[in-house]
């Protein structure tokens, strides 16, 4: 976005002269999908849009985790709809559906015109804020928000909040696999060579057409081996978030986009990883591995089979999804980087919203940073 800066936020206050655009006549809202659900899908497949964008996406986890109506505009030109943007309302507040369950968020549009006409919808209808979450800097979206904000003169705060790494599948396997440091690449070998040793090992990639709920079971629990369950942060510790991967698994086994990634030993599954593929692109969503097998990292040895097969399957990405931890780093340097987008009417609430975000929550967090670090260790 023209005047971002990647590696700070971005803040502009509300013009005592903002004005609410008012809005479009092309813009429909909908109180529930449902009035516009297939033609939200074949917009969707016109577009490519990615999974996480689909209706079937938004309504699993507005189910699981929504707090406020589901809404949905919808830009429509000479009776076909050419734009589609669900939000969820709370407060005077218009929400982007996500959270941390979600890799990626934004309109589906056929282009940027019909983004414009969404933006200015979702402003007319915002109250205290709108706040739009994991929007690509590259993709439309966030450039036609900023502009409408700006002419209307809203507020607004963007800001990076993630980065997810992805592996570009470009060239040959070996090639890619020559540019690994050369210490992983020899640790790779030797765990697998391990591996065989102790029986026969072996990767398959379920579709869930057949035993969805008994794979789903085995993944599950591979899945929160070890710190995850301990630390609550597994699928099976809270019963909305398996409710939601339960439903996306159906859905996308519909689809024909569920990728249930198994690696066994001896018949035995050891590492699981729950993924989508969806037009030549691999989104690896979540995973895990049996912590009795840990020094042989089996985690580490699907991901590499899992790419190797991303390479002979000529995909376009493997797509490791979420923050750029370490062990994500040693697969790739390559990053997606995802913004939020905030937007403060010209009104006393719209200021005090806008103060609140841009500086009282910083300063919350470097209170609390500088007064971690000053602690002593236990």
């Amino acid at each position: 976005m023209a005047g971002h800066d990647r590696n700070a936020s971005e803040g502009r206050p509300p013009s005592l002269l903002a004005r609410r655009p008012r809005l479009p006549e092309s813009v429909e809202v909908h109180s529930s999908p449902d009035p516009i659900r297939r033609d939200w899908d074949e917009l969707a497949e016109r577009t490519g849009a990615a999974p996480f964008l689909q209706a079937g996406w938004i309504e699993a986890w507005h189910g699981a985790f929504g707090w406020g109506p589901l809404t949905v505009l919808a830009v429509r030109r000479e009776g076909r709809v050419a734009g589609v943007l669900p939000v969820q309302a709370r407060r005077g507040a218009l929400t982007s559906p996500t959270d941390w369950q979600t890799p990626l968020f934004g309109p589906v549009v056929e282009d940027r015109d019909a983004a414009e006409q969404l933006a200015r919808g979702l402003l007319a209808r915002t109250g205290r804020r709108a706040d739009l979450w994991f929007l690509p800097p590259d993709r439309p979206g966030v450039v036609e928000c900023a502009a409408a904000a700006g002419l209307a003169g809203f507020g607004r705060i963007v800001r990076t909040i993630t980065r997810a790494p992805y592996v570009p599948v470009e060239g040959p396997f070996e090639q890619y696999m020559g540019s690994l440091d050369r210490k992983f690449r020899k640790e790779i070998g030797r765990l697998r060579r391990r591996l065989e040793e102790r029986g026969e090992a072996r990767v398959v990639y379920e579709d869930g057409t057949e035993r969805l709920d008994e794979l789903l079971a085995d993944g599950f629990r591979l899945e929160g081996s070890g710190w995850k369950e301990r630390a609550g942060t597994a699928i099976r510790s809270d019963p909305a978030v398996e409710d939601f991967y339960r439903a996306i698994a159906r859905w996308a086994v519909e689809r024909g986009w569920l990728r249930l990634a198994f690696l066994r030993l001896d018949g035995r599954a050891i590492a699981f990883d729950f993924c989508l593929e969806h037009a030549g692109v691999f989104y690896v969503l979540k995973g895990g591995f049996e912590t009795e097998e840990r020094r042989l990292a089996p985690g580490t040895l699907l991901t590499r089979d899992g790419i190797e097969r991303a390479f002979e399957l000529g995909l376009s990405s493997y797509e490791l999804l979420g923050q750029a931890d370490d062990y994500k780093r040693s697969w790739t340097s390559h990053t997606r980087e995802r913004l939020r987008f905030q937007a403060f009417p010209g009104t006393p609430a719209g200021f005090a919203e806008y103060a609140a975000w841009r500086y009282g929550r910083p300063l919350v967090k470097r209170i609390a940073a500088s007064g971690s670090s000053s602690s002593p260790s236990p």
